[in-house]
């Protein structure tokens, strides 16, 4: 019988590795009963560096433990069958549920062996245009009861900046003019129908051909000494539409979903409104559209993942701010009511799914970090009236993404694995495999079968 022995030969107890090299070999008498799993031998003269062995007749590989110097001297060896590299043929056929591989993993399957931390980096992005509906000097927008009306209503709409606005107060403070305009109401309040801030250029709508045209203006068929830019065409909308850069993480895996990455996106004149990270998984950058309607102030924004994506997110809002003539009209005209408020500010928002489905296994040490990272989920914006243009004209996405142990680091990768979760043949791996409810088949005793499924199931490295 041969011993076929190796030195300086190192592996993990939980390894399916075999030596390279030729090794050595000598002969050897069994001369007393010993187990096949376990043998001793005693080897004549000093003891001999021997670190792992295999004796062909038995079939097996051995872990050598220390040896033992006799007193008459020999050397005795215990020898320790390394199940794994015995059977590593039959362990490479089994297919099992692979759980976590250093090979062939899924980057996208969260992975409850990184930790997240209760710290988190904060980034943003800002685009590079800004809207048309959030200029910080804008101009007002007349409403008014006369015989012209305008394109979108029966009240005739004007347009006019700040200085205009200061003429026609001071027309509407002349007694005779208000005489007038009592011939045809009880009262003032009831001829001027609202007086709006609008956060548009000034420019843009008195020069808005299909829009406007000059005109004196009309209140209860008295013509003023004060022109204004009256809305007598159809081309009362202004689309817009912009790209923003996703200030996603360097590391593209699970942790760019939600919720270990979170993202919110101002809107000029709105505020911030919650995106879902999980929408956004793939895209590079956000496609922003948005309508303005010069009749009203009302916005639509529509939230795109990438230009030809997904919608994620609508908003739809009213950026006019009311100017209060109610009371200088009801002291010109006794008015008992104040003027009302233009169209509804927010007529409705159609979300997405803001909770992130499928995350799979988060550790209640990760849901506590996640927690405490969290953000409630604000639908609405808290930006209203005209101080609402100190925020910027310009969209911003800001990342909230929570610090994590890097599951990208090589060393990981080759300790741990990470997440697969499908059946596959374990030789179509290497490096480190966790098996669930793996069960080898070998001719063999049950001690060593139990012995290498025990292995499988508990992870091992496949070498």
């Amino acid at each position: 019988m041969k011993l076929k022995y190796w030195k300086n030969f190192s592996k993990r107890k939980n390894s399916t590795k075999i030596p390279a090299t030729t090794p050595t070999e000598i002969d050897i008498v069994l001369k007393e009963d010993t187990p096949v799993d376990s043998p001793s031998i005693i080897l004549t003269g000093n003891a001999i560096d021997i670190d792992y062995c295999r004796i062909d007749d038995f079939g097996k590989y051995y872990f050598v433990g220390e040896p033992i110097i006799l007193t008459d001297g020999m050397t005795q060896y215990n020898l320790e069958e390394d199940v794994l590299a015995t059977h590593k043929t039959e362990v490479g056929n089994t297919k099992a549920m692979i759980l976590r591989s250093s090979t062939g993993y899924n980057v996208w399957i969260p992975d409850h062996e990184v930790y997240v931390s209760a710290q988190k980096t904060i980034v943003r992005a800002v685009d590079d245009f800004s809207v048309y509906f959030a200029d910080p000097i804008g101009c007002y927008l007349l409403s008014v009861v006369n015989d012209k009306g305008s394109f979108s209503s029966f009240a005739a709409q004007y347009y006019d900046n700040a200085t205009g606005i200061q003429a026609l107060a001071n027309d509407l403070l002349d007694g005779t003019i208000i005489d007038d305009i009592l011939k045809y109401y009880n009262n003032v309040s009831n001829a001027i129908i609202s007086l709006k801030w609008m956060p548009f250029d000034y420019t843009s709508v008195s020069s808005a051909s299909g829009m406007t045209s000059l005109e004196n203006i009309n209140v209860a068929n008295h013509t003023l000494g004060v022109g204004a830019y009256r809305i007598t065409g159809s081309s009362i909308y202004v689309d817009g539409a912009t790209t923003i850069a996703i200030p996603w993480r360097s590391d593209q895996d699970y942790r760019c979903a939600a919720p270990y990455t979170q993202f919110r996106l101002l809107v000029p004149m709105y505020g911030f409104v919650d995106l879902n990270a999980s929408d956004l998984v793939g895209a590079t950058n956000l496609y922003i559209q948005y309508r303005v309607d010069r009749t009203t102030g009302d916005v639509i924004v529509i939230i795109n993942a990438d230009s030809a994506g997904a919608i994620v997110q609508t908003l739809q809002f009213n950026v006019a701010v009311e100017v209060p003539i109610a009371t200088l009209t009801r002291n010109i005209g006794g008015a008992a009511s104040a003027i009302s408020g233009g169209i509804n500010s927010a007529i409705g928002i159609a979300a997405g799914n803001y909770i992130g489905g499928g995350v799979g296994l988060i550790t209640s040490a990760a849901q506590m970090a996640l927690s405490l990272n969290g953000r409630s989920v604000s639908l609405k914006g808290s930006l209203d009236g005209k101080a609402a243009t100190a925020y910027g004209d310009k969209f911003q996405i800001v990342g909230y993404a929570p610090h994590t142990l890097d599951p990208t680091n090589a060393d990981f990768i080759a300790t741990k694995g990470r997440p697969c979760q499908y059946v596959d043949t374990i030789s179509n791996h290497s490096g480190f495999v966790l098996c669930e409810n793996a069960s080898v088949e070998i001719a063999g005793d049950n001690s060593e079968r139990d012995e290498i499924n025990s292995f499988l199931n508990s992870g091992f490295y496949y070498e």
